[in-house]
């Protein structure tokens, strides 16, 4: 059952929430040599993206997609208008320990054989807590072609090898894109409205896919 407060409520999608994260899992989701944590995306577009976790390197590569999103996903993700990302705040998000803090990212490679990041996922434990929350952002040009739904399925499977029973996601009303995403894969447990931000919970999976 869904708990709301205000005058609208994010709605639960029918169905399994596990059923639809094991499809959301493995729709479009390629194995490919590496890492347990890497995978290869097709998007809806046919197009292939790499996913894998971030790395300290990957400082510069945030700078250069943050400076691709526009100004309404920027403030989407940092609930603030920033016009760059600050120096420190690029170094936090590349830096991880890969259990308390993880994040993946959904990168491609262009022509010159550059790399960039597309999206990114990634979730942050409460100490001494299973609860962990959760942020994603996806620059605009791939919007809506399953990268967002991707690296989040794939970061709740990380969570939940990683011990996190439980994810809240904080979004803003007027972002319909992710509540949409969060109502189409049945994942909404709880959605409280505070501060005019909605606090959405969700249940990790209990297993993954096979």
């Amino acid at each position: 059952m869904v708990r709301t407060s205000g005058s609208w409520s994010p709605g639960i999608a029918h169905g399994s929430a596990s059923a639809k994260w094991a499809r959301a899992c493995t729709t479009g989701a390629v194995t490919t040599p590496g890492t347990g944590h890497e995978r290869l995306l097709e998007l809806k577009d046919g197009t292939r993206v790499h996913v894998r976790p971030i790395r300290p390197e990957d400082e510069a590569r945030l700078h250069e997609a943050f400076a691709r999103m526009s100004e309404r996903s920027v403030y989407f993700r940092f609930f603030s208008p920033l016009k760059r990302l600050p120096e420190n705040v690029a170094r936090r998000l590349a830096q991880v320990d890969h259990d308390q803090r993880f994040a993946l990212v959904a990168t491609t490679h262009r022509p010159d054989g550059a790399e960039h990041i597309l999206g990114v996922a990634r979730y942050d434990r409460a100490p001494g807590t299973t609860t962990a929350e959760v942020a994603v952002a996806v620059v605009d040009d791939v919007q809506r072609q399953g990268v967002g739904s991707g690296l989040l399925s794939l970061l709740a499977q990380v969570a939940r090898e990683h011990g996190i029973e439980e994810l809240t996601l904080i979004v803003l009303p007027e972002n319909q894109s992710m509540l949409g995403l969060l109502r189409r894969l049945g994942w909404i447990h709880r959605a409280v409205l505070r501060g005019g931000v909605y606090e959405i919970t969700f249940a990790t999976p209990a297993s993954a896919p096979a």
